[in-house]
């Protein structure tokens, strides 16, 4: 995404936290590399030095059995964008998850998305001005892009006190559950049920496979008789 010019967080891959670390700005937030709905992810995630920091990654990798990702942590709002399409996607409403529980460090976890907890809303679409969802929606397209995305995504980002974009997480196969989901909810807000979303996903996917048969099938040439032998 970097080499994009998408801006996202400084972060570091450990596989044991014995590693040498980056000169991070803490705090940052440290998370399993290779899960999904924020598991392994709490407000204890944040973590503001580098023993704790070490400590956490060995908590996951021994929990988790893969590595753990370091990213500084960035303060501000936080947006989720999902995109149906291609070449030129569809950007759907754009989200703001509003956090309400105070904490100056607060995360989307495993919790906060399990539970409906009141520690988080939802707003679909999110309060932003024209400049501010254009800005949004150009770094999700080309966030989709960069990274050969297809069919449908869902770009997590977090904007600074500075107005800055910065892309956290990239979801190329996000959840898909009815009213839970928040792809289902923001395709929902977008006017369209659950059995359109999944077809609007699925068209970019038959229609490739028709492409790929008719590119297969052998070209159709003059018959040539054979007279009987004999």
């Amino acid at each position: 995404m970097k080499a994009a010019g998408i801006d996202t967080p400084e972060w570091q891959l450990c596989a044991t936290g014995r590693e040498k670390l980056k000169a991070f700005r803490y705090p940052v937030i440290v998370k399993p590399n290779a899960e999904g709905t924020s598991k392994g992810i709490t407000a204890a995630s944040v973590v503001h030095d580098e023993a704790s920091a070490r400590a956490a990654v060995r908590t996951l990798v021994e929990k988790y059995d893969q590595p753990a990702l370091i990213e500084e942590y960035i303060q501000g709002r936080e947006f989720t964008v999902g995109l149906i399409g291609e070449k030129r996607p569809r950007v759907l409403p754009i989200m703001e998850i509003v956090f309400l529980s105070g904490s100056k460090t607060p995360v989307y976890g495993f919790e906060e998305k399990k539970e409906f907890t009141d520690r988080v809303r939802n707003d679909c679409p999110a309060v932003l001005t024209g400049a501010e969802q254009k800005k949004l929606e150009k770094v999700a397209r080309d966030t989709f892009s960069a990274l050969d995305c297809r069919d449908v995504a869902r770009v997590d980002i977090r904007v600074d006190a500075s107005g800055t974009p910065y892309v956290i997480e990239v979801n190329p196969l996000p959840g898909l559950a009815p009213d839970f989901s928040d792809l289902a909810v923001i395709a929902k807000q977008a006017g369209m049920d659950h059995k359109t979303l999944v077809g609007e996903i699925l068209a970019g996917a038959i229609k490739r496979r028709d492409q790929e048969r008719s590119a297969r099938a052998p070209e159709k040439g003059p018959t040539t008789l054979v007279p009987p032998a004999g």
